[in-house]
């Protein structure tokens, strides 16, 4: 069996692409090829081909580089081809016809109907008449798939009236749930993933502010771990941040190396998923979490059931309205004030992610689908 995974709007290395699915895969298959934005032509890692294509600079650029990744999967000629990314349903189909015996799983990673209802970059206009043209085009196109695989349920469940073949692969966390006390505490709190004011960026910021007005927080540490989501989001930031006298207070790394950002969870006491309550959010289900979990940090997040149902199964966090910077802010002291509590929780969040939340559960459940789809035996 060849596999050949694609994708325009991640790294070859994505966690959930390589790190996760394509390293549990070569446990049935010896010949995996990404294809995918990289500035190396051709590499080699861990037993996986990586074939790169030039990166594009925006959204844009992405569907202008769909027929040089679909003419680079042809050439590959596996039997079964993933990809990542909507605007490849545009263009999947032509494997097909090239390739009739080949079968094609979408992986949908969000809910893309509320991603575009809720972006900044489509222009408000023609935003409603686009959020009904992704929703449409994608169930209608998708019809034509071997495999839907989607992140969580409620995502299965939009898909279901269109297709018998739908899975949830929750996107829990790879790492072992180890804690490491070895590793100094540098911040007392971090925030992990793409930074973007509907990701409670802002709410952060303001908690910050009031925690530093108490004496006993005045030398607070946070940090954001990622890369910043758009432009504007950075310029607002940053200028509250200035006006507020914040910069001893608020470190950004910008994107890490994948192994680096269990290192900065180490390092840190607290970890933060505040995502404020868009459409979106009240669905997917966050990956960050069971990070924190892993690492054995407490969480305090949002209200939203996707990240309320996996705080409190195994009471790993505290639950907080993420518009009420002052609930934030006083919920963080808590944690800070006791070490008892941070230490419960933290312990709490290892159990859920050993017992129940962790990858080696998801992978059982992936490499079944590609059996079925690639006809080998489970004996």
């Amino acid at each position: 069996m060849k596999i050949c995974i694609l994708t325009t709007g991640h790294s070859p290395f994505d966690s959930r692409i390589f790190y996760k699915q394509a390293n549990s895969l070569k446990k049935i298959c010896d010949d995996i090829t990404i294809i995918g934005p990289y500035d190396k032509e051709f590499e080699i890692v861990s037993g996986i081909k990586i074939k790169g294509i030039p990166k594009p600079k925006d959204l844009k650029g992405r569907f202008f580089i769909l027929d040089l990744i679909i003419e680079k999967a042809i050439e590959e000629r596996a039997d079964i081809y993933h990809f990542h990314d909507f605007e490849i349903i545009y263009r999947a189909l032509k494997i097909k016809r090239k390739l009739p015996n080949s079968k094609i799983i979408y992986d949908v990673h969000e809910h893309y109907p509320d991603m575009v209802r809720m972006s900044k970059k489509v222009p408000k206009p023609i935003r409603a008449l686009t959020t009904l043209m992704v929703d449409k085009s994608e169930l209608f196109i998708s019809k034509k798939f071997d495999f839907i695989i989607t992140a969580d349920e409620a995502v299965k469940d939009r898909f279901n009236s269109i297709s018998k073949n739908v899975e949830v692969i929750h996107n829990y966390t790879q790492f072992n749930a180890i804690k490491n006390d070895l590793i100094k505490k540098e911040y007392d709190i971090i925030y992990q993933g793409g930074i973007t004011i509907e990701r409670g960026a802002l709410q952060i910021l303001k908690a910050i502010k009031i925690l530093k007005s108490n004496n006993k927080y005045e030398n607070i540490k946070m940090v954001f771990v990622g890369p910043f989501g758009y432009a504007k989001c950075k310029d607002i930031l940053m200028k509250y941040i200035s006006e507020n006298d914040l910069e001893s207070n608020i470190i950004f790394t910008g994107r890490v190396d994948h192994d680096i950002v269990r290192e900065y969870m180490y390092k840190s006491k607290i970890g933060l998923v505040p995502l404020l309550p868009e459409p979106k959010y009240f669905k997917n289900i966050p990956t960050k979490q069971f990070e924190y979990m892993s690492c054995g940090i407490p969480v305090i997040g949002s209200y939203m059931p996707p990240i309320k149902r996996y705080i409190t199964a195994y009471n790993s966090g505290i639950v907080i309205n993420p518009l009420d910077e002052i609930d934030i802010a006083e919920n963080i002291a808590k944690l800070l004030m006791d070490e008892d509590l941070i230490k419960c929780m933290g312990d709490n969040g290892i159990k859920a992610i050993s017992e129940e939340f962790n990858w080696k559960q998801e992978e059982e459940k992936l490499i079944s689908i590609y059996k079925v789809l690639g006809g080998i035996s489970n004996e």
